[in-house]
């Protein structure tokens, strides 16, 4: 029987891009009752619309320690997905409020967890709290060396906090925590807006709308392992699941790519031909971005099992179908 039989489960940022595929998969289980705790926008209805009539949604905010308890009462599992962030220019401009709002995310789940008493909750930590100069592939011992890297410190210290937490709570009070450390997610319900996409979202839309010569951020030699969302969610309830004891796991590709060679593949996906142009002037983030998944194949048994090229094709189709 599947640890997921007839759990209840509360799932925060469950309307967001990866928490509406983090449903989905929960879905698949035999009884699951799964409650999503967001904000309920446009785009969360979106993502959810396939949905709606199976779950349960609480509307409100998180930074609301009220709110919080009202989520977590009841709840056999918590998968904290709730988080803000944003791409390389956006995280570079907001170290403060990104730290500020993420530390109070943070705060207000694990300890409404915790008064009512939840018997399994998930930090969703990021490959964001590396420093810039790690080892690549980067273990999870690496995670508290030196600061996190410069352009994203601010969501770095952040997720930092919140895996410190889990660990605190865990050895403290007792409570079965999992970490888990993603990396680089892309696909379906992605952030496509201007300010605030990833490289592949925004490679993406900018692909899909035509632009030509197609301008990239920084020299394009920087490097990234990306891992996509059908991928991300499973590792996600396979941390959950199998490893509740508040050290933390990469989920990831093995598979590491430029950034000028990503840019290629979308232009590929698409169908779309357009000279690269790079600009130096921008952020490049950190130089390389790829994990060991050494721990995760051993612990989980965890592959990534869909490749680059696979994941652009059904990105591109999914953007041109609802955004376009």
């Amino acid at each position: 029987m599947s640890f997921w039989h007839r759990k209840k489960v509360l799932v925060t940022g469950g309307g967001g891009f990866i928490g509406s595929h983090v449903v989905e998969r929960l879905l698949a289980f035999k009884g699951v009752r799964v409650t999503v705790a967001a904000r309920m926008t446009p785009e969360n209805k979106r993502n959810l619309a396939g949905v709606l009539k199976k779950i349960r949604v609480l509307k409100g905010d998180l930074r609301d320690p009220e709110f919080c308890r009202k989520a977590c009462k009841g709840q056999d599992v918590v998968l904290n997905l709730a988080g803000v962030v944003g791409g390389v220019g956006y995280n570079s401009k907001h170290h403060a409020g990104l730290f500020r709002d993420n530390m109070t995310l943070q705060l207000n789940m694990i300890e409404a967890a915790r008064l009512e008493k939840v018997a399994r909750y998930l930090v969703v930590s990021t490959a964001c709290v590396y420093p810039r100069l790690c080892a690549i592939p980067t273990p999870e011992s690496e995670g508290f060396r030196d600061a996190p890297e410069l352009t994203n410190r601010g969501y770095g210290w952040a997720k930092r906090m919140g895996e410190y937490l889990g660990q605190a709570y865990a050895e403290e009070f007792g409570m079965k925590v999992a970490i888990v450390r993603p990396y680089n997610a892309y696909g379906p319900r992605d952030h496509y807006d201007r300010e605030k996409s990833h490289v592949i979202a925004a490679l993406v839309r900018r692909v899909c709308e035509g632009e030509s010569p197609l301008k990239v951020w920084g020299d394009g030699k920087s490097t990234r392992a990306f891992l996509y969302v059908d991928d991300f969610a499973r590792g996600i309830l396979d941390v959950a699941e199998k490893y509740p004891k508040a050290d933390p796991v990469n989920i990831g590709s093995a598979d590491e790519v430029s950034i000028k060679d990503l840019a290629k593949a979308v232009l590929r996906a698409a169908g779309h031909d357009a000279k690269l142009v790079f600009d130096p002037s921008k952020p490049s983030g950190q130089p390389r971005r790829a994990c060991d998944t050494t721990k995760s194949r051993k612990v989980l048994g965890f592959k990534a099992e869909v490749s680059l090229d696979e994941g652009l094709r059904r990105t591109v189709a999914w953007y041109r179908e609802h955004l376009l």
